[in-house]
């Protein structure tokens, strides 16, 4: 069964033709809560697999267990992600935690002396600043590059302190030397943001988002590792479900993990195109761009939609109102598909000149298919032959 049902006078071939080019771009589903969004979503996944085409489905509840052929990941339970590759600005987004402008930059500080200690002196512990030399020191730093970008998290409270070293403040000051003494006054002034910091590295949304804990015996995957090997290899008829469900109650934390595995998907595609296209579902997405539009771009929903049709990469959103996403981002879609919308500034606000005086009365699986270059065909969505096994 074919996952669309047309009107008569579209012939069989032009309804394969425009099932087909779903396929080809981008797509954004839209409407109203119980309109089929999710539906149609998996029903058009099963023509993926069908096709043998491979999707990844970055999951935030859990709801695409359903969907049979998978290969599931559930982090917090047999996968992770890796702590040690955030910026300092990555770590405060995924804790929340607003500071001072010093405190970041002591941060950022802190992160490149524990990376320059795990990956070129080689050694455990922290970075020791008191007594350094300037010359040994920015020696270690011209050696840094993106092979050794990661560091030990679960020093970097200890590592901070370490970044409030100063000269002597008398005639024994040596100034080619990092540091002689610790600013004790400046440690005191930022000791209750320390302190708050320590405090959410140790908190459970970052425990379940980065599994800082340690499980002897039980194997778990690293994110980055399983999406390398999914890019890499073409799947059979399988679908990769990443599921963040654990972290429902996080909203932020889902936020910027999502943000972190989209851009990690456009560099591996441009590190190394394996050559066959990829289908990357999101459900709900204006739950997982950033609140302020200004940091739109730095947003990896928008970067890979911007970014990665050149790499054979396709994105399909959904979303309950086309007006809860950035003009920006609606503006990198082509196809759309629309169910139930009530408002006529929704239906205006789409990517395209699409005319939907009916998109108020349809029913629920009733849908508007927009392709690029196409007119407007009112389509109702079938559901999967494994549907009723799985209801």
């Amino acid at each position: 069964m074919t996952p669309l049902t047309f009107s008569p006078e579209i012939t069989n071939a032009q309804q394969e033709r425009m099932t087909a080019s779903l396929f080809n771009h981008h797509l954004l589903i839209v409407g109203q809560t119980g309109s089929g969004k999710t539906t149609t979503t998996l029903t058009l996944l099963s023509q993926l697999q069908k096709r043998n085409q491979t999707a990844i489905i970055l999951d935030p509840t859990g709801e695409y267990s359903k969907l049979p052929n998978t290969i599931t990941y559930r982090l917090g339970d047999n996968c992770y992600f890796e702590a040690g590759k955030l910026t300092a600005k990555q770590l405060l987004e995924s804790v929340q935690l607003p500071v001072q402008p010093l405190l970041v930059q002591k941060l950022r500080q802190a992160i490149t002396d524990l990376q320059l200690q795990h990956n070129i002196v080689g050694q455990t512990g922290i970075y020791h600043r008191l007594g350094k030399s300037i010359a040994d020191h920015q020696y270690y730093l011209r050696q840094l590059g993106n092979w050794s970008s990661d560091y030990q998290v679960a020093l970097l409270f200890q590592q901070l302190i370490e970044e409030f070293t100063v000269p002597a403040l008398d005639e024994r000051a040596d100034y080619s030397l990092l540091g002689q003494q610790y600013d004790r006054k400046a440690i005191n002034r930022a000791w209750p943001q320390l302190i708050a910091l320590q405090e959410c590295l140790g908190s459970t949304a970052f425990r379940t988002l980065f599994d800082t804990d340690r499980h002897p015996g039980t194997m778990k995957s690293e994110l980055n590792f399983v999406l390398k090997m999914f890019l890499h290899h073409a799947s059979q008829h399988r679908t990769l479900v990443i599921d963040l469900s654990l972290l429902k109650h996080y909203e932020g934390s889902q936020r910027l993990l999502i943000s972190l595995l989209l851009k990690q998907i456009l560099r591996c595609r441009l590190a190394d195109n394996a050559g066959f296209p990829v289908n990357v579902v999101i459900d709900e997405a204006h739950r997982y761009l950033p609140k302020n539009e200004q940091d739109l771009a730095d947003n990896g929903i928008f970067q890979l939609l911007r970014e990665g049709r050149k790499l054979d990469l396709k994105m399909l959103l959904t979303t309950q109102s086309p007006l809860d996403l950035p003009p920006r981002l609606r503006s990198q879609f082509n196809h759309l598909i629309v169910h139930r919308l009530l408002d006529p500034a929704e239906v205006h606000c789409l990517p395209g000149d699409w005319r939907l005086p009916d998109a108020a009365k349809f029913e629920v699986g009733q849908a508007a298919l927009c392709l690029f270059g196409n007119h407007p065909q009112k389509v109702r969505v079938n559901l999967p032959a494994w549907w009723d096994k799985n209801a």
